[in-house]
């Protein structure tokens, strides 16, 4: 009877204990003060918010007025933030933040860095005007263009570490007849490429240019082997590009003109190339986009449109930081996704090509 009468008490003890401790635990109502700021955004961009250490930071293009910068920050009912939400700041020098629940203020402090800004365009040509592939040149013409004052053409020859001083995004767009293998110039100077990657470059790779993400040791999957190099011919089809149901899916494929739901088309019947750089994933588990993000730390952006539900095919595939590559790759190899027309004609459907590659630069631009 002693003994089941020590443990009773025993237990009646525990049960008070923990009581009083929900008790003190709860003893004041409201939000925590830790993590009293849901987000906070900078000229419409989220910033990272680190509770611990009290910063508040984010990575601006470089052309940003550091001295006008747009502050909006989200947080619960009955706190206060000082500055105001709503309101600019001057980010020429961090900025502390005072956020206060009626109980406790906590301090924060905000910076930002501004990115490189220049958007660099590679080629076989002395100039622009003197690359020898048609869509390679359509497409430094159209980034030219598009990027205005951002925009700089590096031959292969030059690329050197000073050449890609200030260079935020590579376009590598590379296209040939007759073999997928990535043009010797580049090779020769491959160890400039790698350390602007390694070292948190981004590079957007079209075409047979795709091939970088292997030649850079980014990609060891071996499932880039759905590859094309023919000189094409007459086609009747209209070909497009499915997107993948996720938040990446939709801001690359934001602003084309959808012909179903996350289908776009991309060319028209005529003369097609068809040279396609894809991934093949058929040999993965089930669901096979997300075997294949877990595995390489890469997400599936998009396939052709009617692979897209079957997951069979990678065609735009982001590679992101991994390892010793602090850079990002934006990888489109879907072969439909031609510069200029073979034939002469007028592509319909050029605007989505454009759209997606823009979409692409600027994504990677603002990391």
């Amino acid at each position: 009877m002693k003994k089941i009468f020590i443990k009773s008490l025993m237990i009646v003890t525990l049960i008070i204990g923990l009581q009083s401790c929900d008790e003190r635990e709860n003893y004041t109502d409201g939000a925590k003060v830790l993590d009293i700021v849901s987000s906070v955004q900078l000229n419409g961009k989220e910033a990272v918010i680190n509770h611990l250490n009290g910063n508040i930071s984010v990575s601006l293009s470089g052309d940003t007025n550091l001295s006008n910068v747009a502050f909006e920050a989200v947080f619960p009912d009955g706190v206060t933030v000082t500055p105001n939400s709503g309101t600019s700041l001057d980010l020429s020098s961090p900025v502390e933040l005072s956020v206060s629940n009626g109980v406790t203020t906590r301090h924060y402090i905000i910076s930002a860095k501004l990115l490189p800004s220049k958007i660099a365009f590679l080629g076989d040509g002395a100039t622009l005007n003197d690359i020898s592939d048609d869509d390679v040149k359509a497409a430094g013409l159209w980034a030219q263009q598009v990027y205005g004052d951002k925009f700089v053409y590096i031959p292969y020859s030059q690329l050197t570490d000073g050449a890609l001083d200030g260079v935020n995004v590579l376009f590598y767009m590379y296209d040939k007849v007759g073999s997928t293998a990535q043009p010797a110039a580049l090779l020769e100077h491959l160890n400039v490429v790698s350390k602007f990657f390694v070292q948190g470059g981004k590079i957007v790779a079209g075409g047979h240019g795709t091939g970088i993400v292997e030649e850079l040791g980014r990609d060891t999957s071996g499932l880039r082997n759905i590859l094309g190099s023919g000189t094409g011919g007459a086609n009747p089809d209209t070909w497009g590009v499915g997107f993948a149901g996720t938040a990446l899916g939709s801001t690359i494929s934001q602003g084309c003109q959808f012909y179903s739901d996350r289908k776009v088309y991309v060319i028209n019947g005529g003369y097609k190339e068809d040279h396609n750089s894809l991934w093949n994933l058929a040999p993965l588990d089930d669901p096979k986009f997300v075997s294949f993000s877990n595995g390489y730390d890469a997400e599936v952006v998009a396939a052709w449109d009617w692979a897209i539900d079957g997951q069979g095919f990678g065609g735009i595939v982001l590679w992101k930081p991994s390892g010793r590559f602090q850079g990002y790759i934006m990888a489109l190899g879907i072969g439909g996704m031609e510069w200029n027309m073979n034939d002469g004609r007028v592509n319909p459907y050029a605007a989505n090509v454009r759209t997606i590659y823009k979409n692409s630069i600027d994504y990677l631009g603002s990391k």
